[in-house]
């Protein structure tokens, strides 16, 4: 179980919150979420593609460590989502969890991530065009695109049983997170 321990804490490191700190001095939880989308509209397009490169990366590191043990995958996919979300280095106050969810099955299941991310994709810029960009309000576009890419990484992922089971568990904490942020806001 060190493996999962080792998975949370390498998830834990928000590289939104590191940046925001080195760039403009300040938390950037105190306006926005630290993954991708909240340094995309914090600290600008290209530290908003580099916070959700360097998070999909921790993921990605995690599937690395974690394809020797097969029968610790799903725990470790869950544990480095977790620590994104609930990150023991900044008070639990962390992310969506979407990045170190891709990262990891980039490296654990290159083409079915790649086939929920572009459903993803595709579901939030309808979302955009149609809703998103008139009102400025509900679900922000790339979370709305994650609501049906993770049931269908899991359809995708059927016949496999431990990627199932950790793209359940990724998908089941991310959810967890959201249901947090819904009903008591970041």
């Amino acid at each position: 179980m060190v493996w999962v321990l080792v998975s949370y804490l390498v998830g834990s490191v928000l590289f939104g919150v590191v940046l925001g700190y080195l760039l403009k001095g300040y938390d950037i939880r105190r306006e926005d979420l630290p993954g991708g989308s909240g340094s995309f509209r914090r600290l600008g397009p290209f530290w908003g593609v580099a916070v959700a490169v360097l998070d999909a990366a921790k993921g990605a590191l995690v599937a690395y460590l974690a394809l020797p043990r097969p029968e610790l995958l799903p725990y470790m996919a869950a544990a480095v989502v977790a620590g994104h979300c609930w990150p023991v280095f900044f008070g639990f106050k962390g992310g969506g969890g979407i990045a170190p969810t891709v990262g990891f099955f980039l490296v654990y299941a290159p083409g079915p991530v790649l086939a929920a991310v572009a459903l993803g994709l595709l579901v939030a810029a309808v979302y955009h065009l149609v809703y998103w960009r008139r009102v400025r309000r509900g679900v922000y576009p790339i979370p709305f695109g994650a609501i049906p890419a993770v049931p269908f990484l899991l359809y995708l992922l059927r016949d496999d049983p431990a990627g199932l089971q950790a793209a359940l568990l990724a998908g089941l904490v991310m959810g967890a997170r959201a249901l947090q942020m819904l009903l008591f806001g970041r």
